[in-house]
């Protein structure tokens, strides 16, 4: 096990996480999107690592059950340490997710995957599995969330603007209709650096563009909204 701290969340949820790779801001507005509230639903975190969405949304109200999948043993068992802590129904699966297949299919469908492809190569090995496909193209990942949530779930995942045509050609061409989008930018004036996702199996055509989530105002503090999504320590 690597070196770990731990990460407070807004109402006390201890995460653990490795010292080496913090959280990406990703996650968070991705847990801040899917804005998974209520009881009674079944969730599943694909390309989970330690579980940082799942848990942003416990740690808001969520009570549902979710399993993490992921290929790597070492955040997995930060997520273990984090369910645990904090008593949430969390599980966590070591596996590649083009061949897991649940029992029954789930309610909805997370999911922050790697964005590059092969051409954009990192030298480390750890930032590789988490910032590359290494194999895994959309239409693997979109292929495999069609398997996994139930006809009319959702699936939610943030990805490169970079990629969206890639994207929303994998999402249509395995039945996840492409609902909703949000772009991120740094700053109102900047090119948009990621955008959220929402996909329905097997829903109906129609998609609606949200507001854009803004990181900074021009005075380079931060929006308020964007200090809703994150922790008041981690922005």
């Amino acid at each position: 096990m690597k070196m770990t701290e731990k990460l407070i969340l807004q109402n006390g949820t201890e995460l653990y996480t490795d010292v080496s790779e913090q959280p990406p801001l990703a996650s968070f507005m991705l847990a801040y999107f899917a804005a998974l509230c209520g009881s009674g639903k079944r969730v599943l975190e694909l390309c989970s690592g330690n579980g940082v969405v799942s848990f942003w949304g416990y740690d808001r109200g969520f009570r549902g059950d979710t399993l993490l999948v992921d290929r790597r043993a070492e955040p997995l068992e930060l997520a273990r340490m984090t369910a645990e802590k904090a008593g949430f129904p969390v599980h966590t699966l070591c596996a590649d997710l083009t061949q897991y297949r649940p029992d029954r299919p789930f309610d909805a469908v997370l999911c922050n995957p790697p964005f590059f492809d092969e051409e954009d190569v990192c030298a480390d090995e750890d930032r590789r599995a988490v910032r590359h496909e290494d194999g895994l193209s959309p239409d693997d990942l979109f292929r495999a969330a069609a398997g996994d949530v139930k006809e009319r779930g959702h699936v939610y995942l943030c990805h490169t603007p970079l990629r969206l045509t890639d994207v929303l050609t994998a999402m249509r061409a395995n039945r996840i209709e492409p609902k909703k989008l949000r772009f991120c930018r740094h700053r109102a004036d900047s090119e948009p650096f990621l955008v959220l996702i929402d996909g329905i199996y097997r829903g109906g055509r129609g998609l609606s563009v949200g507001p854009d989530i803004i990181v900074k105002k021009a005075d380079d503090t931060y929006t308020e909204e964007m200090m809703d999504i994150c922790e008041r320590g981690y922005v």
